[in-house]
């Protein structure tokens, strides 16, 4: 047995024990080393990973784990996770639509604010709770416009990425909002709503196209 299949096994031991930190450690020095084609053991792999980092309370990193998983092979229960705890923007599914909508236009304010300064990370928690307000105040008046009523998640997305936030410092722009999502296979421009080009049978938005969480942004993506 090579030295990363015996990790895989020690990583779901230490899940066993309800020691998750000590899984993820297993399970990514195992990653590291897995050879690209054993697609199985790999799509097992990130899948134990991502129980790992949800009961770690890194959610979006666990859905981004898990749909990783089911990229490299459709499985049932991959599927399931993915029913069960990720929303249609590829994110950690909250307590309602409502919370899921936010979720997604917070994350990506910030994914743009971070970018457009060339940021890794937050200063400290008092940008982190200005940047909350100035978002939340955007927030309020997109909801209050009516804009994003009886809108898909896919349409709701790109009303997201089109919203513009005068942010209290110089913004030079997130040069990535520019880029053509194209499917090179039919040369066709890909919507949100599209299947995804990789072949895992979820839509663009949540798989490829999908929007990093908070934690992710800030802590940094598995």
């Amino acid at each position: 047995m090579e030295r990363w299949q015996i990790d895989i096994h020690r990583g779901i031991r230490q899940l066993s024990k309800h020691d998750p930190g000590g899984a993820v450690l297993f399970f990514s020095r195992a990653l590291h080393v897995c050879p690209v084609n054993r697609s199985e053991d790999l799509a097992r792999l990130l899948y134990y990973l991502g129980i790992a980092l949800k009961r770690l309370g890194l959610s979006n990193s666990a859905v981004r784990s898990w749909i990783a998983a089911h990229r490299i092979k459709r499985q049932r229960h991959s599927q399931e996770l993915l029913e069960r705890f990720a929303n249609s923007y590829g994110m950690a599914k909250q307590d309602c639509p409502d919370q899921d909508d936010w979720q997604a236009f917070y994350s990506m304010q910030l994914m743009r604010y971070m970018r457009g300064f060339n940021r890794r990370t937050l200063s400290n928690e008092a940008e982190r709770s200005m940047l909350l307000d100035i978002i939340r105040t955007y927030w309020d008046k997109l909801k209050a416009s009516g804009s994003l009523e009886g809108k898909s998640p896919g349409e709701k997305s790109e009303i997201f990425k089109n919203t513009c936030i005068d942010f209290p410092l110089f913004f030079r722009g997130d040069p990535a909002d520019a880029v053509l999502r194209v499917d090179f296979g039919t040369g066709r421009k890909l919507r949100p709503g599209d299947k995804c080009f990789c072949g895992s049978g979820l839509s663009y938005l949540s798989c490829c196209g999908r929007t990093p969480g908070e934690d992710e942004l800030i802590i940094g993506i598995f």
